[in-house]
């Protein structure tokens, strides 16, 4: 399986790619701070972000969406977002990524991520 992540800064347009790649057949697996940030806001939390275990709900939730997205039939997957991103946030947000978070990092790496600045020959087929 090839697997894709799209990421860039909020209203960079990710979203509107992904829902299209949707449509066109191919396999998303959703970002996962936002939704993070809606439950807690949710349950009453004005600020999630501000909880030092916040970096690892967000770890949790990717985890367990990468772990679904295991199981699709899709040759081809897209990702909105990745642990790369998390570990960035978490340093934005001043905290030392934890311990989950690097290992959920050090699990991507392996995981046959393909980078979409690698050559030509890497892209072909989409």
């Amino acid at each position: 399986m090839r697997r894709f992540i799209l990421t860039g800064t909020p209203g960079a347009g990710k979203t509107a790619i992904l829902r299209q790649l949707e449509l066109d057949g191919f396999g998303v697996i959703e970002e996962a701070a936002t939704d993070v940030i809606a439950l807690e806001q949710a349950k009453g939390v004005a600020e999630p972000w501000l909880d030092p275990v916040f970096i690892d709900k967000v770890v949790n939730l990717q985890r367990a969406r990468a772990a679904r997205g295991q199981g699709l039939p899709e040759q081809v997957q897209f990702h909105d977002r990745s642990p790369v991103c998390t570990v960035a946030l978490a340093r934005f947000l001043g905290y030392p990524p934890s311990e989950h978070c690097h290992a959920s990092f050090n699990i991507s790496k392996r995981n046959d991520f393909t980078n979409g600045r690698s050559s030509s020959s890497n892209r072909q087929g989409l």
